[in-house]
């Protein structure tokens, strides 16, 4: 039930007047720095249209809940693209969505990191969202605003902001160590084999990057922070070979730039905010966007920092 996610009342309570409101169709657009935070209220919501035991809320028991929360449901279809969202997958959702609802009644269309959707994508889901078909409903997830505008202008705006550490019932170093990631803290909660304190060497991070995308367990996630730690930790007292065993480890081991780019976004969020090397680091953490060759690009962005 919406009551069960703690913060942004007032979101839980809109969100519950639009489903009283009985919509035939429609787009909204939640945006907010938590992703999964991002994503756990469009699955509740997503719920909420297609709970089959509660009106205006979702029971989180009914089979459709379920298989929309293991994300088996006929009815949901969730984009995700790291590198951005392509013009032929909104394609495929356009086929899909022209056809009857496999499970009866609304269609729920989960599109990921809207702000990294390449142009011709973005031109291609406008056309979907100006007349949706009947049932069919698109929830958009941002960390921005910065979105195409038209696309912008036909969503209904939410801002999910950041559970707090009084929300999550943390300390503030707990908090600080997943820097408010709400779905990781819930889950290093339930773990009591995992040491927040306990000081893992930079020399660590591939070792920890393998581990954590073959097994996606939270341990080696909180190693690979440790890792981090450490780095900055002792950054000015490495020497260029440390730090090129660093990146080395980083390339060898990583997935891809979203998995480089986690890196970057925690070293940055551990550098004094009065710095006044912040602002340069950050300009240069933006040129991963471009096609910049990672081990060039890594080498500047960890000698800068």
């Amino acid at each position: 039930m919406f009551k069960d996610i703690v913060s942004n009342d007032l979101v839980k309570e809109f969100l519950q007047k639009e489903l009283d409101f009985n919509r035939k169709a429609g787009t909204y657009l939640f945006y907010g720095v938590d992703n999964g935070l991002l994503k756990r209220f469009a699955k509740a919501f997503a719920k909420g249209l297609n709970c089959s035991e509660l009106k205006n809320d979702f029971c989180g028991k009914c089979e459709n809940c379920i298989r929309i929360e293991s994300e088996t449901h006929g009815d949901l279809e969730i984009l995700e693209d790291p590198s951005g969202i392509k013009v032929d997958s909104i394609r495929a959702l356009a086929y899909k969505d022209s056809i009857t609802s496999y499970e009866g009644k609304n269609k729920i269309y989960i599109i990921n990191n809207i702000e990294k959707m390449r142009k011709e994508a973005a031109n291609a889901l406008l056309k979907m969202i100006e007349e949706p078909n009947d049932g069919s409903f698109f929830i958009l997830l941002s960390g921005s605003l910065n979105i195409l505008p038209t696309i912008k202008s036909r969503s209904i705006l939410i801002n999910i902001k950041s559970q707090t550490k009084e929300d999550l019932e943390v300390s503030l170093d707990e908090y600080s160590f997943f820097q408010g990631k709400a779905l990781e803290i819930e889950k290093f909660k339930e773990r009591t084999d995992i040491d927040l304190e306990e000081v893992s060497s930079y020399e660590n991070i591939g070792e920890n990057l393998k581990k954590w995308l073959d097994t996606e367990d939270l341990i080696y996630k909180v190693e690979i922070y440790k890792n981090i730690r450490d780095f900055m930790n002792i950054r000015e007292y490495l020497t260029l070979v440390d730090k090129s065993y660093f990146i080395e480890e980083i390339l060898k081991n990583s997935g891809n730039r979203e998995d480089i780019k986690l890196i970057l976004d925690y070293s940055i969020n551990l550098i004094d905010k009065k710095s006044k090397k912040l602002e340069e680091i950050l300009e240069i953490k933006n040129i991963i966007k471009t096609p910049i060759n990672l081990k060039n690009y890594l080498t500047i962005f960890f000698n800068k920092i």
